[in-house]
């Protein structure tokens, strides 16, 4: 697209944007809140894919503490729930601010306020929960405390300007990420507070950190913040009460204490958030994809941040993430391939590698290997599919063998991230796609896929 169509899309996706917010000054905040929800239950049937990804991330939190049943209705809920939120945060911010506390109330301020006695810096820990945009547009809390927000700059210039002044118009000064740390870390040294947003999935920037037990990639910016500026960090979100009213909730404070690196400051915090979260779970945004795999380097023992742990966890509580490597199918280069598995079993500590292959005795003193799955066989010309494959939950599949046939059951088993190398016929069914430069005879062919994937080749 030109500059001058982009510059075209932007303005009329900005007149539409405008027209909408427009319509929602007239109508009262309940009939806004009814019809969001109207408008969320309708998305839950229609958009499946959402649909499945928000009882995935669910069932990650909760499936030792609810049925099925009760975690189909909180999917349902939340989708509910996030459509209200969304219509009233736009309707929100047409809403004057000195009346904006008619819509709110307040748990735990005087945690606040027993920190800025002390003359402390905050920093608010907030989530993507309710109408998290409500805390971009309310006065400050605490009186003589100026707020600030970190923000990520939308791709519509226009727009983006628009949001800005809204967030402003109480004062909020907001920082974009791209600007560097030097401008909030100043506001900070100076008694203010400042917003970051601290549910993300932080890519190969993160520290990994148990969120409910299961490692994500999570940003260590508000710790670091924190030990620089002597910042007190607080758990702040919005849980939704009913048509035209949310709670604002601050929780007990996280403080950075010397004793401790960053990283386990980061894993302290997940803790605080998985509390925030099970506080008003139809709240949260589920339908984000907080624990999504990396597309290439999975394994994280490359990263510079690497993994930390909170003491109350240890490795053995992990949730476990879940690879089936598919064997080759001769012996000898089953044989050839067993280093490197155990090369990629080292690659995360919650690891937990499934064979699906031949040549069960290959296998069997492997200690690296938690189950072998005997490869299916051929009746009649057509594959035996195995049920123990398709009833498995995997994370990642890793074709050893790059046949049209291995691809192909990975992806049958709706296994959501393939790696292997590709040729003509396979390369559909491919995820991460690596090219062949080593036979199958050598140790090479099989660590160039673990190298790829982030391992360490000795």
């Amino acid at each position: 697209m030109g500059k001058r169509q982009k510059k075209l899309s932007h303005g009329l996706a900005y007149l539409i944007y405008r027209l909408a917010e427009t319509a929602l000054i007239m109508p009262p905040m309940w009939f806004c809140y009814r019809t969001g929800q109207f408008i969320g239950l309708i998305c839950y049937y229609l958009l499946r894919r959402y649909r499945n990804l928000a009882e995935h991330n669910v069932r990650i939190a909760f499936a030792n503490e609810k049925s099925v049943p009760e975690m189909k209705r909180l999917v349902r809920e939340h989708f509910i729930t996030v459509g209200a939120n969304f219509v009233c945060s736009a309707k929100l911010t047409t809403v004057p601010p000195n009346k904006l506390n008619n819509y709110i109330e307040y748990e735990g301020l005087e945690l606040l306020e027993e920190n800025v006695e002390k003359g402390i810096p905050i920093i608010y820990l907030a989530c993507h929960m309710g109408a998290w945009e409500l805390l971009a547009q309310i006065n400050s809390p605490v009186p003589n405390v100026q707020q600030s927000t970190l923000y990520q700059a939308l791709s519509n210039p226009y727009i983006d300007a628009h949001v800005l002044r809204k967030r402003q118009r109480t004062g909020v000064k907001a920082f974009d990420r791209k600007d560097g740390f030097n401008a909030p870390m100043a506001h900070l040294r100076t008694g203010g507070s400042l917003g970051i947003l601290v549910d993300q999935n932080a890519g190969y920037q993160g520290v990994w950190c148990p969120l409910f037990g299961k490692l994500a990639s999570t940003s260590n910016l508000a710790p670091l913040m924190a030990a620089r500026s002597g910042a007190t960090m607080f758990p702040y979100f919005v849980a939704s009460l009913g048509p035209s009213k949310w709670k604002i909730i601050i929780s007990e404070p996280l403080e950075v204490s010397p004793d401790e690196t960053i990283e386990t400051t980061t894993a302290k915090m997940n803790l605080l958030v998985e509390k925030m979260i099970t506080r008003s779970p139809k709240d949260w945004f589920w339908l984000h994809n907080r624990w999504k795999t990396p597309k290439t380097r999975f394994l994280i023992e490359k990263y510079r941040r690497g993994f930390c742990l909170p003491k109350s966890i240890k490795i053995e509580d992990l949730q476990p993430f879940n690879i089936l490597i598919v064997a080759p199918r001769s012996y000898n280069h089953c044989k050839i391939s067993v280093q490197t598995i155990q090369i990629i079993a080292r690659g995360r500590p919650d690891a937990k590698i499934t064979i699906l292959g031949d040549h069960s005795k290959v296998w069997e003193n492997v200690h690296e290997i938690q189950k072998f799955i005997e490869r299916p066989r051929q009746i009649d010309g057509n594959q035996n599919h195995n049920d123990s494959i398709l009833n498995g939950t995997f994370d990642v599949a890793i074709l050893f063998d790059n046949s049209l046939e291995a691809a192909k059951e990975a992806k049958g088993a709706g296994i959501p991230h393939i790696v292997g190398y590709s040729n003509d016929k396979n390369g559909r069914f491919i995820d991460h796609q690596i090219t062949q430069e080593n036979s199958p005879d050598e140790p090479a062919y099989y660590n160039k896929i673990a190298e790829s994937i982030g391992s360490r080749i000795p």
